[in-house]
């Protein structure tokens, strides 16, 4: 014997709409004024929510309006609704953008962040060509404000004066292969980046402040190149907080190598590059947003 499916009721966005704009104005007749509807119709549409749900969302007695528990509830969920229905159209509704923009990025970690920057981007501009280019944050800045890159990140402790956007910072520390003893070495081998890398910069003037002997073991203008001579416990490096893992340690501290400092990351859109430039720094500060406090591996 066949079953009947069971009846699926929806949840209508019109009347949720004019329940939360009841709930925000206080008052049916003002919220009738921002729904463009009569009070006569709002009251209605009210009833028909109420049944649609099977629970009373306002108190009848008093005369001003007051939510019951399960209005209460029911707001929360309204709002998550309208605006994710709201996201939508506006996804659909937005012109479709063409082009290209061309994206600058460190070089020594860049590699890390930018797959799921361009995942973004190319979900909502799917017709706009992304050029790549990986270099030094001096080299990154100097062609951004030449006119040859149109967004790109750099480090930096000030932004040199540039209308720039900050989207990160985060701690360098040395960092070292647990029970290693490439640290015990003198004078001790570093892992660094090339010239004109912020990192390099900081960490090489902490340990000269703090008059210890170094040498340059290994350089590379990839990050990924530094850490794997971490791993080999043949240097040590300067890098941000977010690589360290059970195998790679902080051995700065208390009676450990001298502090390094924090490292900031901006952002810079060349002056008039236009909308799908714009669209690309959103999408670069929203990525960066939600990387924030999170194990991620970032520039540098």
């Amino acid at each position: 014997m066949n079953q009947l499916a069971p009846v699926v009721a929806n949840l209508d966005v019109d009347l949720l709409r004019t329940f939360v704009a009841i709930c925000e104005t206080g008052n049916f007749t003002r919220a009738a004024e921002r729904v463009f509807r009569s009070p006569s119709a709002v009251s209605l549409q009210v009833k028909k929510l109420e049944d649609l749900v099977g629970r009373p969302l306002f108190r009848r007695e008093t005369r001003s309006v007051e939510l019951t528990i399960d209005g209460e509830c029911l707001l929360g969920f309204a709002r998550k609704l309208l605006r994710l229905n709201d996201e939508a159209l506006e996804h659909f509704r937005r012109p479709v953008m063409e082009g290209r923009v061309r994206f600058g990025a460190p070089d020594d970690s860049g590699i890390f962040a930018i797959p799921e920057i361009l995942k973004r981007f190319a979900s909502t501009h799917p017709q706009v060509e992304v050029e790549v280019r990986l270099d030094t944050s001096d080299e990154l800045r100097r062609r951004c404000l030449a006119g040859d890159l149109d967004v790109v990140l750099f480090t930096c402790e000030n932004g040199f004066g540039l209308p720039v956007r900050p989207v990160h910072t985060e701690m360098l520390v040395w960092v070292g292969m647990k029970n290693g003893c490439a640290a015990m070495h003198d004078p001790l081998p570093l892992a660094v980046a090339e010239h004109g890398c912020f990192w390099r910069s900081l960490a090489l003037s902490a340990l000269q402040q703090a008059g210890l002997d170094y040498r340059i073991a290994y350089s590379s203008g990839q990050c990924q190149a530094q850490i794997a001579a971490v791993e080999a416990d043949l240097a040590v490096a300067a890098l941000p907080t977010s690589v360290l893992s059970p195998r790679l340690v902080r051995l700065d501290g208390v009676g450990g190598l001298p502090p390094i400092g924090t490292y900031r990351v901006d952002m810079l859109t060349r002056d008039g590059a236009g909308p799908v430039a714009e669209a690309l720094a959103e999408h670069v500060a929203a990525s960066f947003g939600e990387r924030t406090g999170q194990n991620l591996r970032l520039f540098a």
